[in-house]
């Protein structure tokens, strides 16, 4: 089934990513400098058309005549508008951080996902740069001893500094403190020290570290009862088990015709260049692969 989606963020996202791995491969995997150099390339790549589509194979079926004589525009402002002279089609297109490893982890139960999207090749470094990055971090969920907590922190804004200082404000008052991580995956410990909110001091493990598109988190815990999740509105890009894969999505959306809304999919890109884009996409339900061409 194909998925109706459409993240119109492709020039005004801060896209922010971490690579890294636990191989020898790690010199093979874009830096945070790289993808964003990619995503902005991809970008300028694409609105420079009209662009036809070359080939386009759907669950193993090759309907790339469905789209003869029709030429493709990539618009600045995210429209993806189609015409053969006769006919035109709009919809919308977008490049964004791959993020489809995150659309089911959002789960509040620690019994759930104590296995899964955990945090297996995180570092210190990592967690710095995530919480750094981005202003006004809030406490998205607070549970001590069963109880909740985290309506007691409404208003409250979180600004982590790299130096391992805190500094906490509400409408009316100002608190301060410090922070430190130390140690490598499922091991991070993390020690906040807010004398004014006890609630928050503790020696915490690092659980998670969940990136999306317009949405951070960050997961603590302490034995898999306790638990703090920080959440910002930022986006900083997608990291999977703690490092990024490194792909980027081309999103396609057409809600018709029929034809036209078969091409929507969030497209990872197998090659870019100035006169040819290669797509694919792996279908989840069927284990199909789908592949798409634009060329000038």
């Amino acid at each position: 089934m194909k998925k109706n989606i459409f993240k119109l963020t492709f020039a005004s996202l801060i896209l922010l990513v971490t690579a890294c791995t636990t191989d020898s491969e790690s010199d093979e995997i874009p830096n945070l400098v790289q993808l964003q150099a990619d995503v902005e390339e991809i970008t300028n790549t694409a609105v420079i058309g009209p662009w036809i589509i070359t080939n386009f194979v759907d669950s193993g079926k090759n309907e790339t005549a469905d789209f003869e004589g029709y030429g493709f525009n990539f618009n600045q402002d995210g429209s993806l508008v189609a015409d053969n002279g006769n006919m035109t089609v709009t919809g919308t297109w977008s490049v964004t951080i791959d993020d489809d490893s995150n659309e089911n982890s959002d789960d509040d139960s620690p019994s759930n996902d104590d296995s899964v999207d955990d945090c297996n090749s995180c570092t210190p470094e990592q967690l710095t740069e995530v919480l750094t990055a981005c202003e006004n971090w809030f406490v998205d969920k607070l549970e001590r001893n069963d109880n909740d907590l985290e309506n007691n922190f409404t208003g409250y804004a979180f600004n982590f500094t790299a130096d391992g200082t805190v500094n906490v404000t509400t409408a009316t008052d100002n608190f301060s403190g410090t922070w430190e991580a130390s140690g490598l995956g499922n091991g991070i410990q993390v020690v906040i020290i807010i004398p004014d909110l006890p609630e928050l001091e503790d020696t915490w493990t690092l659980h998670e570290i969940e990136l999306y598109n317009g949405e951070s988190n960050v997961d603590l815990r302490i034995n898999n009862e306790d638990r703090l999740r920080f959440r910002n509105g930022c986006t900083l890009g997608n990291f999977e088990e703690g490092h990024s894969t490194g792909e980027i999505d081309f999103n396609i959306f057409f809600a018709s015709p029929e034809d036209f809304s078969e091409l929507t999919e969030d497209w990872n890109i197998i090659s870019y260049s100035p006169n040819k884009i290669e797509l694919i996409h792996e279908s989840g339900g069927n284990g199909g692969t789908d592949l798409l061409t634009f060329e000038k």
